[in-house]
């Protein structure tokens, strides 16, 4: 039980910076040059394509390695700052080479089955945590949090406009 709340905990931290990573590439991707790219790549074979997803993972894995090489010479704002940016902007590009060539993508078979593998592994574990009594007063505990945030949010709004 424990391992699915840890899995569960991680995946939803994932999610969350999956989620923030989307909003923030589709604001980018308004930019004219990126327009035209995504464009160019719209237009590409699917194979170039997954290509071209998989790439930034090769690049990722070595920055990464090099950040834990810092981390554990003593330079441990450097590693960990070149750790974060790797997954960071790696993480950023894979999200939006993904949702520009997902179609695409989806029919390759060995991409399909391992996307819808893992997708449906995810659902299960999260059908699995929210059957825990304690994850349910979790989530109940952190919406009634946000919405006093926004009511504080909406207020501080009102007052300013005032």
């Amino acid at each position: 039980m424990l391992i699915i709340i840890l899995a569960a905990i991680w995946m939803m931290f994932e999610d969350w910076v999956w989620d923030s990573i989307l909003a923030v590439m589709e604001k980018i991707g308004r930019l004219p040059v990126i327009r035209h790219v995504e464009a160019f790549l719209a237009k590409q074979n699917r194979y170039f394509l997954l290509t071209l997803f998989c790439v930034p993972f090769l690049i990722m894995i070595p920055a990464k390695l090099y950040g834990l090489y810092l981390i554990a010479d003593g330079k441990i704002i450097r590693g960990v700052t070149i750790f974060i940016l790797a997954k960071g902007l790696i993480t950023a590009l894979v999200t939006r080479l993904f949702v520009v060539s997902k179609e695409k993508l989806i029919q390759i078979k060995t991409f399909s089955v391992s996307y819808y593998w893992f997708k449906e592994k995810k659902e299960w574990l999260y059908a699995q945590l929210n059957e825990l009594s304690g994850w349910q007063a979790a989530k109940l505990k952190i919406t009634k949090f946000k919405l006093r945030i926004k009511r504080i949010i909406r207020s501080v709004r009102r007052e300013a406009s005032d």
